[in-house]
């Protein structure tokens, strides 16, 4: 029988001689060799034979992918590699991301922002760089028995969801897909919400100012397509609570960035924390009116560590669709160029 021959091109790997033994471990039908890439053209240049790659850098082109059936991405979002060749479905290559390897940390930071922006931790931190003590600056606010709306019910969002229900918050869920309660996703034990059961209820994505109506803090990590573009703009912001909290943890541009600063300024909603905008990779313009904001925190996308727990979740992953691959099972985490996630 022909070996299976898996390439391996994700730079951070590199010296992380255990986690490519995990991989070397699962049979020995694999030819596992490992080629760290920085670029898309590197990549594409080395596919000969392949039949798995597992890659930070998709290649640019297929021209001697002779054999490759498999690309197992070593990130989440796909919506700017959608035009890849290798999402044709001519091609018949299966495309699996790292849906879920983000999830534990980005649901820490979520919670951590609430607790930030319900305390009013960032005036208390001006407060301390001009040493001044004032108690008036806390607010009687608690995370308990408070509503929490998640847009986006996936694997970040079901982890927000576990944490959130042990301040016993009521929440609400928002997804394309409502009556999939169940996961699809890669799971990690004690990890998440599989079995969908910690929303009080579920909302299409029509019946968003439903539900925004209703939450005092609204956590957006949906993907990005075509229909979650500027998802969060005036309306939105118009619709929720004067008192309530928005933590953006998503795709950049499925926020309105300008409409969010207007909502601050005018207090339609009491504050937000915001890890992604539009415009990353890039910081938003120097004169752009988040920045001086006081009821807004901002982080540079840093909410999903890459880390070293992060590459070994996304090797859990790797490591379990090889099983199923080898038994010709359906794989973990398939995204497609039709859905865009």
């Amino acid at each position: 029988m022909q070996p299976v021959r898996v390439l391996i091109t994700v730079p951070d790997l590199e010296g992380e001689s255990e986690i490519i033994k995990q991989i070397e471990a699962i049979s020995d039908r694999l030819d596992v060799r490992f080629k760290p890439c920085k670029t898309n053209i590197e990549t594409a240049d080395i596919l000969k034979d392949v039949e798995v790659l597992y890659t930070q850098t998709p290649p640019n082109h297929l021209d001697y992918a002779n054999r490759l059936r498999w690309v197992q991405l070593c990130f989440t979002g796909v919506d700017n590699k959608v035009e890849n060749p290798m999402f044709d479905p001519h091609r018949k290559i299966t495309v699996t991301n790292g849906a879920g390897a983000h999830a534990v940390a980005i649901s820490e930071y979520c919670m951590a922002a609430m607790g930030i922006l319900t305390r009013n931790l960032l005036q208390f931190f001006r407060d301390q760089q001009s040493t001044i003590r004032d108690r008036c600056h806390s607010p009687v606010l608690d995370l308990h028995r408070k509503t929490l709306c998640i847009v986006g019910y996936g694997q970040i969002g079901r982890e927000v969801a576990r944490l959130a229900s042990v301040y016993h918050m009521r929440i609400l869920a928002v997804d394309p897909n409502p009556d999939w309660r169940t996961s699809s996703g890669f799971q990690w034990p004690g990890v998440g919400d599989p079995q969908g059961k910690f929303p009080k209820e579920f909302f299409t994505p029509g019946q968003l100012h439903q539900a925004l109506e209703q939450s005092d803090y609204v956590v957006c990590c949906a993907p990005l397509t075509p229909k979650t573009k500027n998802l969060f703009s005036h309306q939105e912001f118009d619709t929720m609570k004067s008192g309530a909290y928005f933590i953006h943890v998503g795709r950049g541009p499925t926020l309105d960035d300008m409409a969010l600063a207007k909502a601050l300024e005018n207090g339609s909603i009491a504050g937000a924390a915001i890890d992604v905008f539009a415009s990353d990779p890039d910081p938003l313009p120097p004169d752009h009116p988040m920045w001086t904001l006081d009821n807004a925190y901002i982080s540079p996308h840093v909410s999903g560590n890459r880390n070293r727990a992060y590459f070994q979740k996304m090797n859990d992953i790797l490591c379990e669709n090889l099983h199923q691959y080898l038994k010709g099972e359906s794989l973990f985490n398939v995204v497609t160029r039709q859905r865009g996630y």
